[in-house]
């Protein structure tokens, strides 16, 4: 994970995004992405954000620039948002998309790595996969093979 000390203004986002100082502002107040290092609490207070927030806000540009609506977007970060129990789940999900959905992972708290349609009606998972399992499972196997069985597997791959 990327991360930086450094707090960014509203301001200094909006030139780097390319969004306005207005969008950004709304995406707060609407918790479609809120600023990671400090949100406002009234007149006179400025939202920061991290670079974490800044490479989510390219994401979404991304999307937007593939044709996404914004409501799209926002259904799949609720949906996210939702399935994951995060309030910012863009920092903690790797999301894939292509013309017809987005498709998230992440890894959940029991350490299960889960691929989840993020805009399907019903929310439904698509493929849950205990990673560490399964790279345990393949060790244990490699570990099983005698030294004979090894050098056989490797000389036959040449």
């Amino acid at each position: 994970m990327i991360t930086s000390s450094h707090a960014y203004t509203t301001a200094e986002v909006a030139q780097a995004s390319g969004f306005s100082v207005r969008q950004l502002d709304y995406w707060a107040e609407q918790k479609l992405l809120v600023p990671s290092i400090q949100q406002s609490h009234g007149p006179g207070t400025h939202r920061l954000y991290a670079v974490e927030d800044l490479i989510q806000l390219q994401f979404i540009r991304q999307l937007k620039h593939y044709g996404w609506s914004l409501q799209k977007i926002r259904t799949a970060i609720d949906a996210l948002r939702d399935v994951m129990n995060d309030p910012n789940p863009l920092k903690h999900a790797m999301l894939v998309h292509n013309k017809k959905t987005i498709i998230a992972l992440y890894k959940t708290k029991e350490g299960e790595r889960v691929l989840f349609d993020a805009l399907s009606a019903g929310r439904q998972q698509v493929l849950g996969i205990v990673l560490e399992m399964l790279m345990q499972e393949a060790m244990q196997s490699i570990e099983q093979m005698s030294d004979g069985e090894r050098l056989l597997y490797q000389n036959s791959k040449k």
